[in-house]
C-alpha cells in the first residue's frame, strides 16, 4: 500500500507519505496567513481543527468503505479487516498484566489564493487546519461538513481546542461566526505542529517555547558533577540539536540565536547559565577539531544550510511539495527564481529568497536541449542570469527576455548571433559545454548530484569567506612565517636570496588556494587567474 500511498492521498495530507515533509504543511500555513494583521486584504478565516483522540474513535466500517471506494481487491481489504478487529492489547500496571482489549473501535469554499490548487485543508496526520472566507453561509458549510465527517467516521472535534482565527478585515459578523462554529476565538501567533504560525516577522517573544526547552534542558544538568568534555559533549549531542526543527522552517533572528548562543557558552564554561566569562569566543569553539575548535556547528550557518533545502526543490520544481507548488503558481507565475525581485510575499518566504546567492554556488546547470531553462534569466551561464549581467543582450540578440536556451542552440551547438558586439563576444567566449539529445538538468556540486545538507553546510560556512579574503590572509601568515625563518637563519649565516623566498611564499599561497574547498564562481575563477593556477577541468 506505501507505494501508492502518494496517488490515493490528497497532496494537502503530508504525514507518512513518502516524499512529503512537515515543512511544507508549515511553509505554506505562513504564506496563506500573510497579511491576516492587515484591513486591506478580504475577510479571512483560518480554523484550527483538534479531533478527539483521532485514532481511538474512528469506525473501522467507514475504514474498510474508504478502501473499497479507492478500488482495492476484496483479499487485501480481508486482511485489513482482520489486521483492525482481531487484535489485542493489555495493559500493565504496577508490574501486573491486565486484561485483554480488542483493538476495533480502538484504534488509536477554497482560499482566495489557493483556488487553482483547490487548497481548502492542510493536514499533519490529526492536525488540521481548514481556510475559508469569513463570512456566515461560508462558516455553515465548514460546520455542516465537520458534523457529517464526524458522523461518518467517528472522528469528532473537540471544540474546547479547537481554534478559529479571523484576520483583522473581518469588521461584521465576528461574534455570530464564532458562535455558529462554538470553537474558541484564536489569534496569532497560533501554535502549529511545534511553532508558531505568524502574520509578520519572527520576534524574540515568537521563539520563547525555544527558550525555555532550551532553559529547561540546562536546568536538568546543573545539579550533576559534569567535566568540561562532558557539558562539551551535551552541547554536541543534545542541545545543539534542539533549534533545528525551528532552524529548518524559519531564519531565526539574530537576537535569538544570539540568545541561544549565550547560553550554550556559559553552559559549557559554567555548567550552568549564570554569570561568568568565557575563555575562548565562540567562533573560535564552533571550528572543526582539525582547525583547534570543537566541533559545535555555528547556528548561522547551520540554519541556512538546512534552509536551502527549501530553495533546492523550488529549482528541482518538486511537484511532491504543495508548498513549491503554490510558490510556482503564486509567487513565481512563471519568472525565473534567479530574476524574482522577491519584494512581496511573507516575511519567511522573503528571508529565503535572501539565499540565492548561497545556492547558485552549489549548483550546476547542464545545457541539453535547452527547452527548459530560460535563456536571460536563469543560471546555466557562468555570469548568472544573463539579463542581469548584460541588460542589452535582449535588444542586440532581437530574442525576447521570456526566450528558452533552445533559442541559442542549433543542432545541439551553439549558434549566436552578432559576434562583433563586445557583450555578445564576452558572452560567447564563457559558454559551456552543450550534452547533445540530452535534457536540460540541474545537478548539485556533490557526488550524488543530489541536495546534501552536510555539503551544503561546508558551503554555507565558506560564503562567508571572500575567496580573495582568505588569499591574502594566507599570503600574510606565509610572509609573516618565512620571514622569521629567515631572521632565524641570519644568526647561522644560512640565510636565502628575497627571490628565493618570494618563491616559495608564491608556491605556499597557490598551495593554500588548492587546498581550499572553494565553490566554484567568476570570484574564484579570476583569483586563480591571478595567481597563474590552472582551472580544473570539469569546473
Amino acid at each position: 500500500m506505501q507505494k501508492v500511498l502518494d496517488l490515493l492521498i490528497d497532496y494537502s495530507q503530508n504525514a507518512f507519505i513518502p516524499g512529503r515533509s512537515i515543512s511544507d504543511n508549515i511553509l505554506l500555513a505562513q504564506e496563506l496567513l500573510a497579511g491576516y494583521n492587515q484591513t486591506r486584504l478580504p475577510p479571512r478565516c483560518t480554523i484550527k481543527v483538534d479531533l478527539q483522540k483521532a485514532y481511538d474513535s474512528v469506525q473501522w466500517d467507514f475504514l474498510l468503505e474508504v478502501l473499497k471506494l479507492f478500488k482495492f481487491p476484496t483479499r487485501f481489504i480481508g486482511w485489513i479487516e482482520q489486521c483492525v478487529s482481531s487484535a489485542t492489547f493489555s495493559v500493565s500496571l504496577n508490574g501486573s498484566i491486565y486484561g485483554f482489549f480488542p483493538a476495533q473501535e480502538v484504534f488509536d469554499k477554497f482560499h482566495w489564493k489557493c483556488t487553482e490548487q483547490r487548497i481548502l485543508s492542510l493536514c499533519f496526520a490529526d492536525d488540521i487546519l481548514l481556510f475559508c472566507r469569513a463570512d456566515i453561509p461560508s462558516i455553515r458549510v465548514i460546520k455542516h461538513t465537520l458534523s457529517e465527517f464526524a458522523e461518518l467516521s467517528g472522528l469528532k472535534v473537540n471544540p474546547n481546542k479547537s481554534q478559529i482565527i479571523l484576520s483583522r478585515a473581518v469588521q461584521q459578523e465576528k461574534q455570530q461566526m464564532i458562535d455558529i462554529l462554538g470553537f474558541q476565538e484564536g489569534s496569532l501567533p497560533v501554535k502549529y505542529l511545534g511553532v508558531p504560525l505568524i502574520s509578520s516577522s519572527l520576534t524574540i517573544a515568537d521563539c520563547k517555547p525555544l527558550i525555555n526547552k532550551l532553559d529547561t534542558r540546562i536546568a536538568g544538568w546543573s545539579h550533576l558533577s559534569l567535566t568540561f568534555a562532558g557539558r562539551a559533549q551535551l552541547i554536541k549531542s543534545v542541545l545543539s540539536t534542539l533549534h533545528s526543527y525551528w532552524a529548518s522552517v524559519f531564519i531565526l533572528p539574530k537576537g535569538i540565536i544570539n540568545i541561544i548562543e549565550a547560553k550554550l557558552r556559559k553552559f559549557l564554561w559554567q555548567g550552568s547559565t549564570g554569570r561568568g566569562c568565557a575563555k575562548v569566543a565562540w567562533d573560535q569553539i564552533c571550528r572543526p577539531k582539525e582547525e583547534g575548535g570543537l566541533g559545535f556547528h555555528n547556528i548561522r550557518v547551520i540554519n541556512k544550510a538546512l534552509m536551502l533545502k527549501h530553495l533546492w526543490k523550488i529549482v528541482q520544481n518538486d511537484r511532491h511539495s504543495i508548498w513549491v507548488d503554490w510558490i510556482l503558481h503564486h509567487r513565481l507565475r512563471n519568472n525565473s527564481l534567479w530574476t524574482f525581485n522577491g519584494s512581496t510575499g511573507s516575511w519567511g518566504w522573503k528571508k529565503i529568497i535572501k539565499l540565492r546567492p548561497v545556492l547558485q554556488r552549489g549548483l550546476i546547470y547542464q545545457v541539453g536541449t535547452g527547452t527548459t531553462f530560460k535563456l536571460w534569466q536563469d543560471i546555466w551561464h557562468q555570469q548568472g542570469p544573463l539579463s542581469i549581467a548584460f541588460p542589452r543582450g535582449p535588444e542586440v540578440t532581437g530574442w525576447p527576455l521570456n526566450s528558452f536556451l533552445s533559442r541559442a542552440l542549433q543542432h545541439g551547438h551553439w549558434s549566436w548571433p552578432n559576434h562583433n558586439d563586445p557583450d555578445i563576444s564576452e558572452i560567447v567566449s564563457q559558454l559551456p559545454l552543450v550534452h547533445q539529445n540530452s535534457p536540460d538538468t540541474i545537478i548539485w556540486r556533490h557526488a550524488s548530484g543530489q541536495f546534501s545538507v552536510k555539503f551544503s553546510l561546508r558551503m554555507t560556512e565558506w560564503c562567508g569567506m571572500d575567496s580573495y579574503k582568505a588569499a591574502s590572509r594566507a599570503l600574510l601568515e606565509e610572509l609573516v612565517y618565512y620571514i622569521w625563518i629567515e631572521r632565524n637563519r641570519k644568526f647561522t649565516a644560512t640565510s636565502s636570496a628575497a627571490e628565493s623566498v618570494a618563491r616559495r611564499v608564491i608556491e605556499e599561497v597557490r598551495l593554500r588556494i588548492l587546498s581550499d574547498e572553494f565553490i566554484p564562481s567568476l570570484q574564484t575563477r579570476t583569483l586563480y587567474r591571478i595567481w597563474k593556477i590552472a582551472w580544473p577541468i570539469g569546473l
